[in-house]
């Protein structure tokens, strides 16, 4: 007999990435037309997580909210589910890996989910490493989507995501730095705007304190701004840069005469009036 699951046996929150509606609604036109290609994968609830649905989601919200928004009420264990045997730091570090290798997390969610990897993976490097080495652990080889998903927690955090991820070292830390000085509130603010997907953006929010994060974001998501400089400049945390135009003209007249020829220098100087001596025609050639 083949063995299925209810989808309302499966618990899909606490998720890192917010669910996308419109994605939801394409994968949902995908699974109508061909069925669903790739399997969720869930991992059984443990005892030490007290009562609730026996199932709690690992991989696959966006497809697993699909699902239920076309009705699906039963999934096939293997063919339309996967049941792994992980637990809750294994299961988040699966999660936050599937998700940062597919390269579709904008900059916003790609920050958070790596620094929530590198909590996570110092976690479950202290549990591992701490009790002389935890045997579920050492040994995890769960493959999800053809992927060995196998903890070595004898290598750094950043040489260990780089590999998992394709990003190098380098920006990870700096994703890490600037997701961890992010303000919670501000965040939510975000969310939904460009700014979320402008990593140079995030970066000058990142230097502000909580509170002014806070006043920047709500003025992004009125519309009231579009960057954080317009953003500083309306919340009174900066002046307007004011320019010259006359500094312009200037600036594009020097320009021309560096690149002007010797005669036509001297006929610039003749055409203003310019007397020009000996000494001066001299300092005029190429």
């Amino acid at each position: 007999m083949t063995e299925t699951i209810r989808l309302d046996e499966i618990d899909a929150s606490n998720r890192l990435r917010p669910i996308n509606p419109p994605h939801v609604e394409l994968i949902a036109a995908s699974i109508e037309l061909q069925g669903l290609s790739q399997p969720i994968v869930v991992r059984p609830r443990s005892p030490e997580e007290g009562e609730g649905l026996p199932y709690i989601l690992v991989v696959g919200g966006h497809r697993e909210a699909a699902l239920r928004s076309i009705g699906w009420k039963e999934l096939t264990v293997d063919k339309h589910v996967l049941i792994r045997d992980l637990d809750p730091l294994e299961a988040r570090l699966v999660e936050i890996d599937e998700n940062i290798a597919r390269h579709e997390l904008n900059a916003l969610d790609r920050a958070l989910f790596l620094l929530e990897r590198k909590e996570v993976y110092e976690q479950k490097r202290m549990s591992a490493l701490g009790r002389g080495g935890d045997r579920k652990s050492t040994k995890f080889r769960e493959k999800i989507n053809s992927q060995s998903f196998r903890i070595d927690f004898s290598e750094r955090f950043t040489e260990d995501a780089a590999n998992r991820t394709g990003y190098s070292e380098r920006a990870i830390q700096q994703a890490i730095a600037f997701a961890r000085r992010l303000d919670a509130e501000a965040i939510a603010a975000i969310r939904g705007t460009p700014l979320e997907r402008n990593q140079s953006e995030l970066i000058q929010l990142a230097e502000e304190t909580p509170e002014q994060q806070r006043a920047l974001a709500t003025l992004i998501k009125s519309g009231e701004a579009k960057t954080i400089g317009q953003a500083k400049i309306a919340a009174g945390l900066a002046k307007p840069v004011t320019v010259d135009p006359q500094a312009r003209v200037l600036a594009a007249l020097l320009d021309s005469w560096e690149r002007a020829s010797k005669p036509t220098k001297a006929n610039f100087l003749r055409s203003i009036g310019a007397e020009i001596t000996k000494k001066r025609a001299e300092a005029l050639g190429d």
